[in-house]
């Protein structure tokens, strides 16, 4: 059952240890809802389990005291790593992804991701632009760029 997102219901915060088991729930639910990638992961079972080591780095979208989504961003260099984003497929299309980027870009740092082919639309419309290609155990994946330093028209 899809759920109502609005804005003020929503609160994103630091992920606590309390969270990790919520957190590897949506991340392999999510992952899941994507057909195209399920034989891989049947492949690669390994690839539907979240790395805690990424908790420091991760925040979390809250709606009445639920994790709806999550994001986790690694600082490497002058650039923000964008590891995960994730979204419960109960809240998906409800604007939750598109809050936990605002939240990232608030910190002012470049943005950097390998992107999932199926995303790339979701990352353009959040003003990722493509910079090239990156080889990932999956295959060739898109690498976007979001350049928070310059306003976006």
């Amino acid at each position: 059952m899809k759920k109502t997102l609005y804005s003020s219901n929503l609160v994103i915060r630091n992920a606590v240890v309390d969270d990790v088991e919520t957190l590897r729930d949506v991340f392999r639910r999510a992952a899941l809802t994507n057909e195209d990638v399920r034989e891989l992961i049947a492949i690669h079972p390994e690839w539907l389990l979240w790395d805690d080591a990424m908790m420091p780095f991760t925040r979390v979208a809250v709606v009445d005291g639920r994790v709806v989504g999550f994001a986790s961003v690694r600082p490497i260099g002058d650039f923000l790593e964008l590891e995960d984003l994730f979204t419960d497929p109960d809240w998906m299309r409800q604007g939750v992804a598109s809050a936990l980027i605002e939240d990232i870009a608030r910190c002012g740092m470049r943005v950097e991701v390998t992107a999932n082919p199926h995303a790339i639309g979701f990352y353009e419309s959040v003003g990722f632009v493509a910079n090239g290609f990156a080889n990932t155990q999956g295959g060739p994946a898109p690498r976007m760029h979001l350049d928070v330093t310059r306003a976006r028209p």
